[in-house]
Order: C-alpha cells, then sequence, then structure tokens
C-alpha cells in the first residue's frame, strides 16, 4: 500500500504474553515466577504529496505507546507502566530519494529517550513484506520481521531471523477480493560482553496476515508463538518463556490525522 495525499491510515496493536513463566537463580538458588507483559500501539500516518525533487512526507499521530509489565515471584509483586513521552504528540517525517525516513521532533522530548521508539516508527515505514513479482496460491517467499520483532521484544533486534509468507487464499466478498497470507518467524541471537555477561533469546511465531486487494491495505495481522529469553552474569541468570499474542489492524481514517 502506498499512501494517497490526504490519506490517512490507523494502526492499532496489542502484544501481550499470557501464562509467562521466570525463574532466577544467585548464589545456587532459583526462585520461580509468572510475568505478563504487555506493548500498545495507537498511531495515525497521513500521507502528504511528494516534494519536486521526489521527497515522500507525512505526518504521524502517536495516540498511544506503551509498555507495561507485572512479576509475581517469591510472593513479591513487581509492577512497572511505560508510556512514551511521544503519547499525544504530532510530527513531521519526510524521506528523500537518496535518504533515510526523518522525523521532525519538537524539542519537547529529548531524543535519547524516545530513540527506541522513533526506531520502531523508522523499522515499519522501510518495511517490504511482499515481492514485486506476481504471485499464485501457494507461492512462499521470504520477508523481514524486523518490526514485529521490536513489538514483541526489543532484545530481538540484533537476533538472526528468518521470515516466510505464503499466499493461501483469495476470499471473494461483497465489497473487496481478500488475500489470506500464512506467515512464520524464526528467530535466534545471542549476545557476549567483555565483562562476562551473556544473554540470548529465540523466537517461534506463526500468524496471519489479511490484504485488501483493492486498497492493498493489510488490514489485519495476527501471530502467536512462544518467546524465550536467557541472561545471566557472575553466576547469576534470569530465564523467561512468554507466550506471545500479537494482533494488528489497520483502517482507512476518513476524518484526518486524529483519531
Amino acid at each position: 500500500m502506498r499512501g494517497q495525499p490526504g490519506q490517512s491510515v490507523r494502526l492499532v496493536s496489542h502484544s501481550e504474553t499470557p501464562g509467562g513463566s521466570l525463574e532466577r537463580t544467585s548464589s545456587g538458588k532459583s526462585t520461580k515466577g509468572t510475568i505478563f507483559i504487555t506493548r500498545e500501539r495507537d498511531l495515525v500516518w497521513t500521507f502528504r504529496a511528494p516534494t519536486p525533487d521526489g521527497t515522500k512526507r507525512g505526518m504521524v499521530k502517536v495516540a498511544k505507546l506503551a509498555t507495561s509489565s507485572k512479576i509475581v515471584i517469591a510472593g513479591k509483586e513487581e509492577k512497572s507502566s511505560d508510556p512514551s513521552p511521544l503519547t499525544g504528540k504530532m510530527f513531521a517525517m519526510s524521506k528523500s530519494p537518496s535518504g533515510d525516513w526523518k522525523f521532525e521532533l519538537d524539542g519537547s522530548v529529548p531524543y535519547a529517550r524516545v530513540s527506541a521508539e522513533i526506531e520502531e516508527l523508522t523499522v515499519y515505514l522501510k518495511r517490504e513484506w511482499y515481492p514485486a513479482r506476481e504471485v499464485k496460491l501457494g507461492d512462499s517467499w521470504e520477508f523481514d520481521p524486523a518490526w514485529i520483532k521490536m513489538i514483541i521484544e526489543k532484545d530481538l533486534a540484533k537476533a538472526q531471523t528468518i521470515g516466510t509468507m505464503r499466499l493461501r487464499q483469495i476470499r471473494h466478498l461483497e465489497k473487496s477480493d481478500i488475500a489470506v497470507i500464512d506467515f512464520s518467524i524464526r528467530s535466534t541471537g545471542a549476545d557476549f560482553q567483555a565483562d562476562g555477561s551473556e544473554a540470548d533469546a529465540a523466537v517461534d511465531l506463526t500468524g496471519q496476515i489479511t490484504v485488501n486487494l483493492d486498497t492493498m491495505l493489510d488490514e489485519s495481522l495476527e501471530l502467536k508463538g512462544t518467546l524465550t529469553t536467557r541472561s545471566s552474569y557472575a553466576g547469576d541468570s534470569t530465564k523467561m518463556k512468554l507466550p506471545v499474542n500479537l494482533t494488528v489492524t489497520k483502517s482507512f481514517v476518513m476524518d484526518g490525522p486524529l483519531p
């Protein structure tokens, strides 16, 4: 989908880890617990006409960017909430023919504080999920699921990943034709620091995307799977196994950039 000038698209995503397990080991003693993480995104992208030199332009309205977690271990409950300072803000974005996407912040938020969120928005705009060639039912192709990895777990950003899509079905509905695409994501990665600390992560996900073939808008994405992470330092370690559910919906917004 290539947005037309004046068009706005609302993107809402919800990621959660129901039934997550946690194990911490310190001085040879292990303690088990549960962990629940949610990530919420609610954005409106508005496209503008390109400049004469071909620079793409647009606006993004951030209605919500937030992460929260609850850990229960050894009878104690730990809660954390991390709403992004970008929530409630609207700012411009642009991409020159030879450059990368840039966001024009108003200076009210320190860039260092929101650099991870800006990177996530940039990765989303750089998505190239579908092949340039024509495909028929049953055809498969590889894609880069970097944006999905960033939503699920920021520590997976550097992991080695294989993403595969397959065109499973074309549904002929009364108002439009819908393509149903199955996909899978397999990812593993490890990090070793000079101070002796280690970390590794693995993800195994499967899901489905529906694309409106009249507008080429990917209207829904659903996936499920498992995320496993481990970190250790000086004999202490933490292991997590998290079932993952992610849903993403998109729709055209007729009233402009404000949801």
